[in-house]
């Protein structure tokens, strides 16, 4: 079992903690269980799409995961890229977009413009059956017919914003 340090609202942590699963724990309105996300582009616009393994629910998502206790955001994201794809990210490389609150879950949107050779990714079974370059109407069509997750198409959604804002 995993232990999660909670956050608040505004995304800082909480001197509380939460065992992950635990299905009697009752959130309150200003604790949040935190989750990096990362979406991956590369120069031809195409971005690094996960289909998720049968354990994990056979879905198209992005990279990212919780953040472990004791752990803070960033080091939870470089974690994650490395559970999930078998790649080596410098922190300095991407760019952090904020956190925006799903529910309980609080996400820490992370963006990263980079040409990755899906060759070179080791994924984990357990986590991960394939990878694969996505263009954003492929993405959307998957998202319309309910075949990537949704808060990641939440999460993709803030990232096209990000786009048409010239922020990335």
């Amino acid at each position: 079992m995993e232990l999660i340090d909670l956050y608040d609202n505004d995304g800082n942590k909480l001197d509380k903690t939460y065992l992950r699963g635990d299905k009697k724990y009752r959130f309150h309105k200003n604790e949040h269980i935190p989750i990096v996300m990362i979406f991956i582009e590369n120069s031809k616009g195409k971005f690094l799409i996960q289909k998720t393994s049968e354990a994990k629910g056979n879905v198209y998502s992005s990279t990212g995961g919780h953040v472990d206790s004791g752990e803070d955001k960033d080091t939870a994201l470089i974690r994650e890229i490395k559970e999930e794809l078998g790649i080596d990210v410098d922190i300095k490389e991407v760019k952090y977009l904020g956190h925006f609150l799903t529910g309980t879950p609080i996400r820490f949107l992370y963006y990263l413009k980079k040409d990755i050779d899906i060759e070179e990714c080791t994924i984990d079974p357990n986590e991960v059956k394939y990878l694969k370059f996505m263009s954003e109407n492929e993405i959307n069509n998957l998202i319309s017919e309910k075949l990537f997750l949704e808060s990641h198409a939440f999460c993709f959604n803030k990232i096209l914003e990000f786009k048409k804002k010239g922020i990335i």
